[in-house]
């Protein structure tokens, strides 16, 4: 960008369209009261001149006999490339997975207690960039508020490497009750129902990642977006050179917050044994995480495919839909299974672990062996260290 123009605070002009807010605007409406905000510095800029990125109408072409390969590849990958073509996509990825990261930390808390820090590292070089940036403004500041939290802060700094956008969470200020009159059984709540009232968040977790020794345990996938999977936005597509053509649309924040406080209830009742947040890379990237030299996962995804309608295992464990996959004793299982229910969430039980035999064996059909897809996937990758 040259000197005359502010990636914060210029106006933004985009396909032709005059936007009505500057990104500072749209992201210090959904700050603290009590916060600074950018958007009140002084200065004239000129606007931003820009077009949007449409994605490739073919799709990312995949051969289910190249997974392990894939799984590679996308392990490979240490600086994701921002998909122009799906700014709000991944944009709203990227504050879910950061949220559910922490869901898995010591402390106590509901997802209302929480608030996203949002910085952006962008390089401005090719046409469809700034209006990909104006994009990920709006649809983070449109997300952060639908989940019903307030951004804790935000930043931008020019690179000369991949655009990116960070989300950090952390406890939100407590504010002070104006109206404390009411009696307690009045039914009124004056702030979100999704508060608690002395949240704590340690930066340790409850539990390990890796899958605890236990054959007869149980590995549940829980996806807190309940669409269509799809590639674009993906690792797999970038590794495959591909926009993916269509990704998934991450859109009920409702169904967001449900999903999240019944599963980190199940954290803080000491439920969970080990469990990763599924995202980046996907399902695969997650169960792989989670294996290592001394146990190994057999999981079955036919379940998952008769949900979703779709046959298609590369987009099944490669699409990056945000959630979470995590370990219960089999003891516990009916307990999660009426928990989930109870709040409507969908959940797919996808298998046990198997000690004594590090990798991962993925099945698709109800009858075990006769379709099997994966077969000891990179188990001579054991010894690789957590992404």
């Amino acid at each position: 960008m040259n000197e005359k123009t502010s990636a914060l605070l210029s106006e933004y002009v985009i396909d032709g369209v005059p936007q009505e807010l500057t990104p500072a605007r749209i992201l210090d409406a959904c700050m603290a009261e009590d916060a600074e905000r950018i958007s009140a510095q002084g200065g004239s800029f000129d606007p931003v001149v820009d077009e949007t990125v449409d994605p490739a109408p073919k799709p990312c072409a995949t051969d289910p006999s190249r997974i392990g390969e894939y799984l590679r590849l996308v392990r490979g990958i240490r600086t994701p490339a921002f998909p122009v073509a799906f700014p709000e996509t991944y944009t709203k990825s990227r504050i879910a997975c950061a949220l559910i990261d922490a869901i898995w930390r010591k402390g106590h808390f509901r997802l209302g207690d929480l608030a996203v820090r949002l910085d952006w590292t962008w390089s401005p070089r090719r046409i469809g960039d700034m209006a990909a940036f104006y994009a990920s403004v709006s649809s983070a500041a449109d997300y952060v508020d639908s989940l019903g939290l307030k951004i804790s802060g935000y930043s931008y700094s020019e690179t000369d490497g991949e655009s990116d956008v960070k989300a950090v969470p952390s406890l939100a200020l407590q504010r002070q009750e104006e109206d404390l009159s009411l009696p307690d059984d009045s039914g009124f709540f004056p702030d979100l129902p999704f508060r608690t009232e002395h949240p704590r968040l340690r930066a340790q977790n409850y539990h390990p990642s890796k899958l605890l020794p236990d054959a007869g345990s149980w590995l549940i996938y829980v996806p807190f977006e309940d669409c269509e999977y799809r590639l674009g936005a993906s690792l797999l597509a970038q590794a495959l050179g591909s926009s993916g053509a269509l990704a998934p649309q991450i859109v009920d924040a409702d169904y967001f917050i449900d999903c999240y406080e019944v599963v980190r209830e199940l954290v803080e009742d000491g439920v969970v044994l080990s469990g990763v947040t599924v995202g980046r890379g996907g399902l695969i990237s997650a169960l792989k995480r989670m294996t290592g030299p001394k146990v190994g996962a057999s999981v079955n995804l036919a379940d998952l495919m008769r949900a979703k309608g779709d046959r298609d295992i590369v987009r099944l464990l490669f699409a990056e839909v945000p959630g979470v996959l995590f370990q219960i004793a089999d003891i516990d299982y009916d307990y999660v299974d009426a928990e989930l229910l109870l709040q409507d969430i969908a959940f797919y039980p996808l298998g046990h672990p198997v000690p004594g035999r590090p990798g991962v064996d993925v099945l698709s059909s109800d009858k075990p062996g006769i379709q099997t897809i994966l077969e000891s996937l990179l188990r001579s990758q054991s010894s690789e260290g957590e992404d």
